[in-house]
């Protein structure tokens, strides 16, 4: 009889409670000193003749299909970290944890050691799946003395789009991206991550180093840490190492905020007078930005408000059409509608009293820039009887991201966490 979704969940679950997963712990090495500063965790079920990525991402994708996620990578982070503590390491030896943000309801309060001992590394693939319950999730860890970075980001661009909005301490690279023959994919990926870099001292993590060339490959991407077999054997058994004669992590710098608000509300914050538009104009104004999105590649999130409206114009529906097949995560939100015109664009809930059924606009979020234009409908017309609306219209990086988060929050999850 072949088993039901539950007796599969069952199965992992027993199987994780039972000592039936092993962690390891490979060496991640500062590739300026090529000391070892710390320990990437690896975990897979007994008996896996070689434990490496591969393996520890088949547990993953397994996990991935169980109802019962949160519960089972709990149990796995437990496991991890009292094999770490039992090894004698301290927290000087920084971790780095595959992650899923279901679990991070059970984090621990660790804000009185040192900061960001532990990384979270939470899948890029998996961040879109449900925006708003992530941020939540990455808020939380970050107040409660976690780091937060991603992890499996490259092979395809549109794995960088959430970077801006989740603010990763670490970028860990997927294997793949050392085996990438495509010099331009390798040139914008570099531009985008190091755009991230530059603004909050996150550092990258190569992972899956083997070779000489793949060292060639780390220098060329500007990459901090490494890790891979070149390193040495993954271990039941961390030897403590010395503290890092300069921590990588040191500049690393998050703004910790709330998802509150509106774009219109969130916009206000730049302490200037609106613009004042009629209708014409402001979709004239939003429609450049989004045409400014499209030319702006897969690495980008573009997020379309649209007040209460139910119908929209034929340029607008094929606007958002290319959007949707161009850029990481496609979003239209109004107060007429739930599920959006457009197919496979994302769409959410916007209930009666949300003050966003009065705004209209777009925010435009990627890795190296970010545009806003946010609308407030005024009561009154204007001297020529036609409605006006309170504009304002940026490029400052903070308040389009707090922007989109503002937005994130009313997404609807999809219906499969895969």
């Amino acid at each position: 009889m072949a088993q039901t979704a539950n007796d599969q969940d069952l199965d992992l679950e027993e199987l994780v409670r039972s000592g039936g997963i092993e962690t390891y712990f490979a060496p991640v090495v500062d590739s300026f000193t090529f000391d070892t500063i710390g320990y990437q965790v690896l975990q897979a079920p007994v008996g896996d003749p070689a434990l490496g990525h591969a393996e520890s991402e088949n547990l993953r994708e397994a996990m991935h299909a169980s109802d019962m996620i949160g519960d089972i990578d709990a149990s796995l982070r437990a496991t991890a970290l009292r094999t770490a503590e039992a090894a004698g390491l301290p927290n000087a030896n920084r971790l780095f944890l595959h992650a899923e943000e279901e679990s991070f309801a059970t984090l621990e309060d660790r804000t009185a050691e040192p900061d960001r001992s532990v990384i979270l590394q939470l899948d890029a693939s998996r961040v879109s799946s449900s925006p708003a319950s992530v941020l939540r999730s990455v808020r939380q860890a970050r107040s409660m003395g976690w780091g937060v970075g991603m992890s499996s980001v490259g092979p395809d661009l549109r794995s960088t789009s959430f970077v801006p909005l989740v603010n990763p301490s670490v970028v860990g690279l997927h294997p793949d991206v050392l085996t990438v023959e495509c010099n331009a994919q390798l040139a914008e990926l570099n531009r985008l991550l190091h755009a991230h870099l530059e603004r909050t001292g996150a550092v990258i993590l190569a992972e899956g180093v083997t070779t000489e060339d793949d060292l060639d490959r780390v220098q060329a991407l500007g990459a901090r840490f490494m890790s891979g077999p070149y390193f040495g054997r993954a271990t039941r058994e961390p030897a403590p190492v010395a503290p890092p004669v300069e921590d990588g992590l040191a500049d690393h710098h998050s703004r910790n905020l709330p998802a509150l608000g509106t774009p219109y509300s969130i916009a206000q914050g730049l302490r200037r007078e609106p613009l004042v538009m009629n209708r014409e104009l402001l979709i004239a104004q939003i429609a450049a930005l989004e045409e400014r999105a499209l030319a702006s590649g897969a690495a980008t999130i573009t997020l379309g408000v649209f007040g209460e409206e139910t119908t929209f114009s034929q340029a607008t529906y094929d606007r958002y059409e290319r959007i949707r097949d161009t850029v990481g995560l496609t979003a239209m939100i109004s107060g007429g509608f739930t599920v959006p015109p457009v197919p496979g664009v994302r769409g959410g809930v916007v209930d009666a009293s949300d003050p966003m059924r009065k705004e209209h606009g777009v925010v435009v979020v990627g890795p190296d820039w970010s545009g806003l234009v946010a609308a407030s409908k005024r009561n009154d017309p204007g001297s020529d009887g036609q409605t006006e609306y309170d504009v304002y219209i940026t490029t400052e990086r903070y308040t389009c991201v707090d922007a989109a988060r503002s937005v994130l929050t009313r997404i609807s999850p999809t219906t499969s966490a895969g």
